[in-house]
């Protein structure tokens, strides 16, 4: 498979100069005379060539050779096409990714800050009321010698308890 370079070393058939006949210039640019190249310029095809038998026949074998040009470029063209698509910043087949890099080395850990100062500790709150002590007003705790029942009187209140239940 070949490479593509920069350099197409591709030039103009011909340039249009103010000359009599044409020649050869220091770029190496074929310049015409300006008649020649509006002749030229006019030209749509080949039916000229191909209807001229005499113009055809010494000229057959360049028009063979100028269609297999045009079928080669033809082809190129379709390559290219279906392997980069129409737009070549959307390219649909891009270069090999290249080899990573090695990684570099861990930093070392930073020193620690500065501790803050503690702040002051708030006031403490205020002493909750006593409660009422509800054991000073049960009048009497007994147990039923017959039943087992516990029975507990708390003011004119008797709660009995009964062990089986």
């Amino acid at each position: 498979m070949g490479n593509i370079n920069d350099n197409i070393r591709s030039k103009k058939l011909y340039k249009s100069g103010e000359v009599d006949e044409a020649y050869k210039d220091s770029n190496g640019d074929i310049v015409v005379p300006t008649s020649v190249a509006a002749e030229l310029d006019a030209i749509d095809g080949i039916t000229e060539v191909i209807n001229d038998s005499g113009v055809f026949h010494v000229n057959k074998h360049l028009v063979k050779e100028i269609e297999n040009m045009r079928l080669d470029i033809e082809e190129l063209h379709g390559f290219i096409k279906a392997a980069f698509g129409k737009d070549y910043t959307q390219a649909s087949s891009k270069g090999d990714t290249g080899d990573r890099g090695l990684r570099g080395y861990t930093g070392s850990t930073g020193s620690q800050g500065v501790q803050g100062i503690t702040g002051s500790n708030g006031s403490n709150g205020a002493d909750g009321v006593d409660g009422n002590s509800h054991l000073s007003n049960i009048t009497s705790i007994g147990i039923n010698g017959k039943s087992g029942q516990l029975e507990i009187v708390i003011g004119t209140s008797t709660y009995k308890f009964n062990p089986d239940k």
